[in-house]
């Protein structure tokens, strides 16, 4: 399904080279505005939405198994994990 992720060189976005020779790139502000972990949840709920900082940056990316990818953000944000599918979808939803 994916063949590469990588941040770009200013690291604001995570490009995705897919298996079908394809490439993604999804902003940071979205992945961190789309993450589903706890925190994010809760953050949504108290607040109504999730506060991105405008100089966000991805300052990390940890491969979670074969199902999915683990993005740090330069918010300290580092408990998302963005399933292969769901970056798909968020690929077609968000990405350019």
């Amino acid at each position: 399904m994916i063949h590469t992720l990588s941040a770009t060189p200013d690291a604001r976005n995570l490009t995705v080279l897919w298996d079908s020779g394809e490439t993604s790139e999804l902003p940071a502000d979205v992945l961190r505005r789309e993450a589903r972990d706890a925190d994010s949840r809760r953050e949504v709920i108290v607040t109504g939405k999730i506060s991105v900082a405008p100089d966000l940056t991805i300052t990390g990316l940890f491969q979670v198994g074969s199902v999915g990818i683990n993005v740090h953000f330069s918010d300290g944000h580092a408990r998302a994990i963005y399933p292969f599918p769901y970056l798909r979808e968020l690929s077609d939803r968000f990405g350019n």
